[in-house]
Formats: C-alpha cells, structure tokens, sequence
C-alpha cells in the first residue's frame, strides 16, 4: 500500500524521504520519539507536560483511567503531528522541501525521485502534507497560514525557548530561593502574587516586543512585499499574526500557570497543619462576598446644599466643590465610631443562604481608619456580636488589629436568619475614635467553589489582557518602524498603568492651582475643567480594561466568576482590542509598501 512521503534535500543533495501521516511509534513513545529526532525544545515541553499532569492528577488522587485518558490524548496528538516533527527535525539539519510523491516506503520515495535525475516532475513539486490550512475551510487557509508562519517564526529564532526559560526561572527557580517566612500570607506572597506577577510582565512585554517585530521587521527587510504579492488581503495578513500571537500566550500561559498550581500544591505540603487549614478555608477557596447596602444619601446632600449655597461666604465658591465637601461631612458622621461605642452591619447574603451556607465557614473581612495619627504601629481592640440580635444565641469574640490594612478573621456558620441576612455588632473597645469607610471597610465572605477553576479562570483573565496588548502591537507596527513602534506601544502600556495618576486629578478636579490644604484645586479654569474632562474619560476607559486584578482576587481567594471572565473577553478583547484592531487593519491596507525606508 503506498503513502505520501516529503523529499527533503540538503547542499550536499543528500535526501531524506519523510513520511505524511499518523505515525503509531511517535504515539507510543511520545516525547522519546521527540528526542531521538533531536528535537530538544520540543521534547523537553512534551516531558514537563506529561510531569506536570501526573504531579496534578496524583496530588488530587484521581483515578488511574483518568491518567490513562491524558497519555493516550498527549499520544495521539504527537502521532497526528509527527510528520510535522519529522519535517521540523530535517530543516534544522539543513534540509530544504524538494517535493511530495507516493510510494511504497522511503527508500521506494528516493529511488523513484532518482530514477527521472534527481529533478522531481511537476506534479510533485506541491507540498501536500498534513498541514493546519488544508484541515480548514478553503477562505480561512491564507489567514491560518500566515497565523503558522508567525508561530513558526517564534520557533525558528528561539524566541519561545528564551521566554519559555525565563517563565520557569521566574516560577520555579526563583521562589525556591526566596524563602517565605511559613506563614499562608508569606507563601501566597511568593507563590501567586509573585508568581503570576511575573508570568503577567514577562508575556506582556514579549507580546508587545513580538508583536511589532513580526509586522514592522518584515516591512523593513521587505519580506512583507513577496507576501502582500499572494492573493490574500492585508486584513487576513494583520489577523493572522494576530492569531499567531495568541495561539503562542495560550500555550505559554497554560504550561506556566499548570507549574505554579503544582508548585502551590506541592509546597502547601510544607506548612504546619495551622497554616494549611488557612491556606484551605482562605487562599485554596473560591470566596464570594456581600457587603451592607450603602444609604442613598444625594437627597440629603443637596438639602443642605441649598442651604449652604444662602451664605455669603458659600454663594461664590465652586459648587461641585461644596457638594464634595457636604457629602464628605455626611459620610464622617456615619462612619465616625467614638470610644465605647457600636455599630451595626446587617448584610444579605441571599434569600437562600440559610440553606445554601450551613454549616459552611464565614469570615469578616474589616479595614478602619484612625484620625489620630499618633497612633499609627499599634493596634485598636474590638468587640464582635454576630447573629441574629433577637431569640438566637449570638456569637461573641474580641480581637484587635491595626488600622488602613484589611484584617480577615472567621466567624461562625450558622448565624444567617431566615431571610438570609446576616446582622454584625462592633464595638470600639480603644480610647481614641475610628472611622470605618462606607464604600470598602466591611464585608462578610463565604465559600462559593474551588481553586482549581478559580485559578484557570484567572489565567484566562490575563490571556486577555495578552491579546490586547498583541493588537496593540501590531496595530503600532501596521505603520510605523521597529524602534518606534515598541517605544508607542510600551507608551500605550505606561498610561493604562497610571489610573491611579488619573484617578487623582479628577478627584482633585484639575492638574494647576492645587491647594495644600484640602487637597482641590483653588480656582476652577479652563484647563482645569478640559483636563478633568480627558483624564476622567481616559480613567473610565482604563477601568473597563484594568479595573479587575486576578492576581489580587487568587491572593486573597476571592472568587473569579464566568460572568467576569465574559466581561473581561468582551471588554478586552472584543470591545478594546477590536478598536485597535480595526485601526491597525484599515492602517496597514492603506500603506504603501512600496515607498522608501
């Protein structure tokens, strides 16, 4: 029975008859195959995917069929790729494509090619192996081929070997130098905010860096003219190495963050088994929170506004400004809290939550703030009642922590009233007045599901933000050179970090004239007025974009719903990245290519 079989040729003309089609032997020895065709790279990925699964399925006690499922996948899909493989060995052996014909083996293949010279018929020269384009339908080929062209180009110049070295120095050598301190905060420190940290930044600025090299370089050495030449829009051009792009952070951002999960779980094996209990109700959870309903208090403000706005002193001033200062004063005296006084927080947690949330642990997430700044280092006692306030035996505990840090400490379950409410009692058991914030100082938080896929759901929050920062590259690269385009596109990357810069100069409600005092601008001009207008604007859109961290909510394991991950696909992705899409496609097909560099 004849198959197909690729002749590939070197400058000595020495050939090598490589053939298309499933392979059994590269199934059933999988990354060993790998390494006897010296496919170094590829065979140590293949490896530490087969480790990393094993350590993952043996540290969860799953079922020996479920192993069993996961090799003969890995299997089959380096049996499907093997021709591929074998195609990639011979080019790094300095072979080049000659020609695709049938025979009965490879040595058939040679003496067929050598039997008419050496010089293969015209019906031979096409390479009609088993590529991703030719399993696609035929509008999709051109743009799936340049989406290979441009993994492969990461491939050929070592590019993933690099940055997939520096994510595993980043992941694992590094946090096993750096030692925590053995509580579960020092060891979610090093091991998920570090980590992922890292991981973020590394395949950001390698996205960004990629992106405008793939498209400018090409243009400048003018590759890019032979492949506007084929029939294929410009459009497909951008979108494919845009594709390339994210097909090679998908697969880079799946092997890194599969090392830290088995990293987090096989280190968690180290704690004391005080600090593993935490790590299992705090950190290796997915925890939904609730807070008390803040007061409408806008009908009060403006009652007094009104009032306010009659006095000589007032009727002259900005008067956002004096609705900021009335909502400020109000807000003081609800959050105010004198000594020997309480307070009390009554949160839904759900109609249902009686049922839903028996006998599952609670704990109170609890940030206060002390006007007094003497007293900052040391700690403010407390006193806590939790229950229902009537006909039900509360829970009462004190404790005492400092204030402007969050402070996470558990309650007991069963405390949720009919209703699904929860109602809180706090007493200020210090000597001096705290002030507990309305919008951020009090949550109730309670287990909603597991870590495993509240860290894949986070993984694929910042996946997203890899594929905007790839459009952003190449939607610079699309008209710009290199050097230019990294430095725009690096530029793009410095304001979507500075919110916080933004946030301040809307707060303060201007950029000039600011008053040392009360922290607003003194006098409302022009300038003042246009910048709130652009910085808030720009505050706005960098929200939608940066406004959920998944690192900050692994940290602290806080829960990363799917409606979440939609919104940061849709967002992101779609909305975002779109708009940078779209610019740098309609860009690059209206460039002339051909014009002087």
């Amino acid at each position: 029975m004849s198959r197909r079989f690729e002749i590939y040729q070197n400058a000595d003309r020495q050939r090598l008859a490589v053939p298309c089609g499933f392979s059994f032997t590269a199934a059933l020895l999988d990354w060993i195959w790998a390494l006897w065709l010296h496919l170094w790279l590829e065979a140590g990925l293949l490896a530490l995917f087969n480790v990393i699964t094993t350590f993952l399925l043996y540290i969860n006690r799953a079922e020996w069929p479920t192993y069993a499922v996961i090799q003969i996948a890995q299997g089959l899909a380096v049996g499907i790729g093997a021709h591929k493989l074998r195609a990639l060995s011979a080019e790094r052996h300095g072979y080049a494509y000659l020609c695709t014909l049938e025979a009965t083996d490879g040595p058939n293949a040679l003496a067929k090619l050598a039997a008419v010279g050496g010089t293969p018929l015209a019906e031979w020269r096409a390479k009609r192996g088993m590529t991703l384009p030719s399993l696609t339908p035929r509008a999709l080929q051109p743009l799936l081929a340049v989406t290979q062209i441009t993994i492969s180009a990461a491939f050929r110049f070592r590019l993933v070997l690099v940055l997939l070295t520096l994510l595993m120095t980043a992941v694992v050598v590094l946090p096993v130098i750096i030692k925590h301190d053995g509580s579960a905060q020092g060891f979610t420190q090093i091991l998920i905010t570090y980590t992922l940290t890292a991981i973020t930044a590394l395949l950001g600025i390698a996205t960004l860096w990629l992106a405008c090299g793939s498209l400018a370089r090409e243009v400048e050495d003018y590759s890019m003219q032979l492949v506007c030449t084929k029939p294929i829009p410009r459009w497909q051009i951008w979108l494919g190495k845009w594709l390339g792009l994210v097909v090679l952070n998908a697969a880079l951002l799946s092997i890194s963050g599969l090392t830290v999960y088995g990293l987090l779980r096989w280190k968690a094996a180290g704690l004391n088994a005080a600090q593993q209990q935490v790590l299992r109700e705090e950190i290796f959870v997915a925890r939904a929170s609730a807070r008390e309903v803040i007061p409408d208090i806008e009908p009060q403000v403006e009652q007094l506004f009104q009032e306010r706005i009659r006095e000589a002193a007032v009727a002259n001033m900005d008067r956002d400004f004096v609705r900021k200062q009335i909502r400020e004063q109000i807000k003081a005296v609800q959050q105010y809290l004198p000594p020997g006084t309480g307070r009390r927080w009554v949160v839904n947690l759900g109609r249902d939550a009686a049922t839903r949330l028996k006998d599952v642990p609670l704990h109170l997430r609890v940030k206060f703030i002390s006007p007094d700044y003497t007293s900052e280092g040391t700690t403010f006692p407390f006193g806590w009642e939790v229950g229902p306030p009537e006909g039900h035996r509360r829970q009462t505990l004190e404790n005492s922590f400092a204030p402007d840090s969050f402070t996470t400490f558990p309650i007991e379950p069963n405390h949720i009233a009919a209703d699904g409410t929860i109602t809180i009692d706090g007493f200020n058991l210090a000597e001096k007045p705290v002030l507990f914030p309305l919008e951020d100082s009090f949550e109730v938080l309670y287990r909603e599901g597991g870590f495993g896929l509240n860290f894949a759901r986070g993984l694929g929050i910042i996946f997203c933000w890899l594929g905007l920062l790839a459009a952003i590259g190449l939607f610079a690269a699309a008209k710009l050179q290199f050097a230019v385009a990294a430095f725009v596109s690096m530029s793009i990357l410095f304001v979507g970090l500075s919110s916080g810069t933004l946030g301040q100069v809307v707060e303060q409600g201007g950029i000039m004239g600011i008053n040392s005092e009360t922290g607003f601008v003194a006098q409302q001009t022009f300038i003042n007025q246009v910048s709130v207008q652009i910085y808030g604007s720009l505050k706005q859109a960098l929200d939608l974009v940066t406004g959920y961290n998944p690192v900050d909510a692994l940290s602290t394991g806080r829960s990363i719903t799917w409606s979440q991950l939609a919104a940061a696909f849709g967002l992101v992705v779609v909305v975002t990245g779109g708009t940078f899409a779209g610019l740098g496609m309609w860009i690059f097909t209206r460039r002339e290519l051909a014009a002087p560099q």
